[in-house]
């Protein structure tokens, strides 16, 4: 039985309790860098991740951007030749409101010179 005897006094010294506490710090040590440095390979993906996803929204934005800008010219032009189009309107209306107000002038001429 002196073997028992060994183990319980291995078992019951200090030296026995401050390997196993150095083993179970550096154990826990290496247990935290471990997670640190899965933390930090998992932090990188998702800054990559957000990286390629504020690029995607840039370049939408830009080529959303262009499209707006060709509709608005397209709207410009559009309204450019609408304005066009009234101003003739305009003239031409008020060309037949002189030849109507003159025939009118010659109707009450035509009228008192018909009276005498």
């Amino acid at each position: 039985m002196p073997d028992v005897k060994t183990a319980q006094q291995i078992a019951e010294s200090q030296y026995a309790f401050g390997i196993l506490f150095v083993i179970l710090f550096l154990v826990s040590i290496t247990a935290v860098a471990f997670i640190f440095k899965d933390l930090k390979r998992e932090n990188k993906e998702r800054e990559q991740e957000l990286k390629d996803l504020i690029s995607e929204q840039k370049q939408e934005s830009k080529e959303r951007e262009a499209k707006l800008m060709a509709h608005l010219e397209k709207t410009n032009d559009s309204h450019e030749r609408t304005s066009k189009t009234l101003e003739k309107i305009q003239h031409g209306l008020a060309t037949l409101e002189v030849s109507v107000k003159e025939m009118w002038v010659e109707i009450k001429q035509l009228k008192r010179s018909g009276e005498q």
